[in-house]
């Protein structure tokens, strides 16, 4: 069976656990706290510790982890879009912040999941990785992948980051921004369960994904 672990099921309950030997999570993550493949690495962590099954991570690089950079959580404001008090561009691979995890104590009850890492060959953090498949449909390309960090914070503002157009994270803008360089109307994508911000209302706005490819290059 497939089982969503998003939405309204974000960790799995224990009659899903049932059964399971171990569990394999393999997921592409792009190393900033609120990009949410993180936190359901912590769920998955705390249901295969409170089920007493080993958790496998087949770690992969992480295109932003040659730098980080940002404010750390105050753990007041704990989310699904921010668990722990690490930095926003946090620069660690999820097999690395798993086993800061345990390490740490931050999961539910001061549970310790039994973790085993399949760590990398060559991988080291001065690599700028490009990623061969995009890691979500809003992050297509390894430009909004560099942008995500800083146009993400938008997301909690009345400002499009481009969803619902060819360049998510690429773009900024809303109604009648002045001084914009470019005009862009959202629209529903197929297969996305949510509209867009302004969906099919023009908004004013800038392009960055030029500055984005330049980090790409």
């Amino acid at each position: 069976p497939i089982i969503s672990l998003y939405g309204k099921n974000l960790k799995p309950t224990k009659e899903q656990m049932t059964g399971l030997d171990a569990v394999i999570f393999d997921i592409q993550d792009v190393g900033v706290r609120y990009y949410t493949y993180a936190s359901t690495l912590q769920y998955m962590m705390e249901a295969c510790a409170e089920a007493g099954i080993q958790l496998i991570l087949l770690d992969r690089p992480n295109p932003n982890g040659y730098y980080i950079d940002g404010p750390v959580l105050e753990e007041k404001y704990a989310s699904f879009v921010g668990l722990n008090p690490i930095p926003l561009v946090h620069g660690l691979t999820l097999g690395e912040y798993a086993g800061m995890m345990n390490g740490e104590g931050w999961l539910a009850n001061g549970k310790v999941c039994d973790l085993r890492v399949i760590t990398m060959l060559g991988y080291n953090h001065s690599l700028f990785y490009h990623l061969p498949y995009p890691p979500s449909p809003n992050l297509p390309n390894m430009a909004s992948v560099y942008l995500y960090p800083s146009l993400g914070l938008f997301e909690g503002t009345p400002v499009s980051v481009g969803r619902g157009t060819s360049k998510p994270f690429q773009l900024l803008g809303y109604p009648g921004m002045k001084d914009g360089t470019l005009t862009f109307i959202p629209a529903s994508m197929p297969g996305f369960s949510l509209d867009p911000p302004y969906k099919d209302i023009e908004c004013d706005g800038i392009d960055l994904s030029g500055f984005g490819e330049t980090l790409v290059r």
